[in-house]
């Protein structure tokens, strides 16, 4: 019988059995030309499956690589949330086929981003108040502040300790010194 090998503790569900999901919208750009509505549109519809939203954001407009229904041109909207029952999943994509607004969806488990990751690529729209209860449940620590430029500024200008000067390399006489020299080995074509 085969052991199966254990996951990295951060990629299993915790206690609570919640479940990340990052989920990636294709909607036509019409639709999409008010934001505030189609975010809420997008919060109602994953709100009503019990999903707890980290952050939904508008990702990119571009044209797809074929036409969708009657879209040219789409904007799509990447969103983070998680779930407490993975059945719901099937749910929000079903809703999604039977939208008129939303032409595509793509629903994936995200268990193994950090919440912090999800966060930087969230950029602005993150709740806050979720990621901070996400990260306590996942048992993550808050990222270190990277300090400003400013402040890394004095320590740079600090002329730095004398260290005794290394001592130039000299080529090894082994070693060809053109590659004419060289016997080729199959690896090296």
């Amino acid at each position: 019988m085969e052991e199966v090998a254990e996951r990295p503790n951060h990629m299993m569900p915790k206690k609570n059995n919640r479940r990340m999901y990052e989920a990636m919208f294709l909607m036509d750009s019409g639709e999409a030309a008010v934001w505030e509505d189609l975010s809420k549109y997008l919060n109602a519809l994953l709100d009503r499956h019990g999903a707890e939203i980290l952050g939904l954001t508008r990702w990119d407009e571009r044209k797809p690589a074929y036409t969708v229904g009657k879209c040219k041109r789409g904007t799509y909207v990447l969103a983070f949330f998680g779930l407490g029952d993975g059945s719901a999943v099937v749910e929000i994509e079903r809703d999604c086929q039977l939208s008129e607004k939303i032409a595509r969806v793509l629903v994936l488990k995200a268990d193994h981003y950090k919440i912090s990751d999800m966060r930087t690529q969230l950029g602005e729209d993150v709740r806050p108040e979720v990621a901070r209860k996400l990260m306590d449940e996942r048992g993550e620590k808050e990222p270190l502040e990277v300090p400003s430029p400013a402040a890394a500024a004095p320590a740079a200008a600090a002329p730095a300790a004398t260290a005794p000067a290394a001592e130039p390399v000299q080529p090894s006489k082994a070693a060809p010194q053109n590659t004419s020299d060289r016997e080729v080995t199959h690896g090296e074509l």
